[in-house]
């Protein structure tokens, strides 16, 4: 079994990128690689969710963990870390009134049900980093075009939002459910996280003290 660390990343997010990639040094055991994808785009917030569709383009590694510049990793972790019994772990959240009267978990559910055809149990998105076997990927797509009638990357480009985790995720539930160990965070104990979040519109210096800290 391989696994890759797969980041997107682009000029906005090189203050923070050397710091996720030191934590990687630092605390990433088993890992084969790191692939950084580097890139502009005009539309960069949509373009960004059409390359992590698409990591399996950039990596022949039989799993695939995606995580974001502006995380950090901040314990020692392998690639068993991110699964249960040999499976990469799924986090979502069944629907509440609560989490529905807001907007954007809302229209999530609105942009799984649109994609999908059919209404979402539950919200997929719930915490970095997501690690997936590879053929999903390639199973996504090949659905898009099924059912949408165009590639991927021109769906996710011409939609007005978009989720990526949330429609990978949703698209794992029904079609490959047995891949994966799924968490009910209703009910079930969360796994440990082992990153720290930041968020990459704060100028890292605000965060620095904290950066160092887990760097050292």
């Amino acid at each position: 079994m391989t696994t890759d660390i797969f980041i997107k990343t682009c000029k906005h997010d090189a203050s923070y990128l050397g710091h996720c990639l030191a934590s990687i040094a630092e605390f990433c055991i088993g890992f084969r690689n790191t692939v950084t994808i580097h890139g502009e785009h005009p539309e960069g917030y949509m373009w960004q969710q059409v390359e992590k569709m698409y990591a399996d383009k950039h990596t022949d590694a039989d799993f695939i963990l995606v995580t974001d510049s502006d995380t950090l990793f901040n314990q020692p972790v392998t690639p068993e870390s991110f699964m249960h019994d040999g499976k990469p772990i799924w986090i979502h959240t069944p629907w509440t009134e609560e989490m529905l009267s807001h907007q954007g978990t809302s229209t999530w559910k609105r942009v799984m049900t649109t994609f999908a055809k059919e209404e979402p149990p539950s919200e997929f998105m719930r915490r970095q980093p997501f690690m997936f076997p590879r053929e999903v990927l390639h199973s996504l797509r090949e659905f898009c075009l099924r059912t949408h009638g165009i590639p991927l990357a021109d769906y996710i480009m011409q939609s007005k939002s978009f989720s990526e985790w949330n429609v990978l995720g949703f698209h794992c539930w029904n079609h490959h459910r047995d891949l994966f160990h799924w968490v009910d965070s209703s009910v079930d104990e969360l796994p440990p996280l082992f990153v720290r979040q930041f968020w990459s519109h704060d100028p890292v210096e605000k965060n620095l003290a904290e950066i160092q800290s887990i760097l050292s």
